[in-house]
């Protein structure tokens, strides 16, 4: 599904600036996690189904370009929470169109959220219902953004239950992230929730 941006109301930034985020379209991307692809899976992705992790069907909505690229960098790590507004909209909208029973966001370490002052998945999905079914295992750890590709892709599982499998037990679940670049942290928040007896996992993620 695709939204129509001029349809979605910015008092945050003006519409010069809106309109240089890029939209993914799902048609032209892999059917997994969205990159422009000729064929239905990415050679990452056919990677990750032969080391056994299942699908997510990742849902990206916008190309991660300089302009996303500096959103990030004003909204996670210059302490501008407004920007949470941005694109809370289009999240939303994107959700309500998901027939899951719970959205539960990414978290972050204890130190990050005490450097930062927010989980930033968490900030674009104020006035939802949402579930805060993980938690990481770590409170110390390197953040993926100070990762390569690499290291990334060796991350050990850094999430575990912050509730009762009763909670998880037969759910749909949709996983909600900010950036899906390698993978790794959605398949890990993923694999966690169905080895405690979910259903189904999916996912968006605001950037690929």
């Amino acid at each position: 599904m695709l939204f129509n941006l001029s349809l979605v109301k910015q008092d945050i930034i003006c519409q010069e600036c809106w309109n240089e985020f890029e939209m993914i379209n799902p048609i032209t991307g892999c059917l997994e996690c969205q990159i422009k692809i000729n064929q239905e899976y990415c050679q990452d992705c056919l990677q990750w189904f032969k080391q056994g992790y299942p699908k997510i069907k990742n849902q990206a909505l916008f190309k991660y370009n300089f302009k996303m690229k500096e959103y990030f960098k004003s909204y996670k790590f210059s302490g501008g929470y407004h920007l949470r507004l941005v694109f809370k909209d289009v999240i939303q909208q994107k959700l309500a169109t998901m027939d899951v029973d719970q959205i539960v966001p990414i978290p972050v370490t204890d130190k990050t959220y005490a450097q930062r002052g927010f989980n930033q998945v968490v900030g674009r999905l104020e006035d939802l219902t949402f579930a805060e079914l993980l938690e990481c295992r770590y409170s110390n750890k390197k953040v993926q953004s100070q990762k390569n590709r690499q290291e990334r892709l060796k991350t050990e599982q850094p999430f575990q239950l912050a509730v009762s499998q009763a909670y998880i037990c037969n759910q749909k679940i949709c996983l909600v992230d900010d950036i899906y670049t390698t993978g790794r942290t959605l398949r890990h928040a993923a694999q966690c929730l169905l080895d405690a007896g979910a259903r189904d996992v999916t996912s968006i993620t605001l950037a690929r």
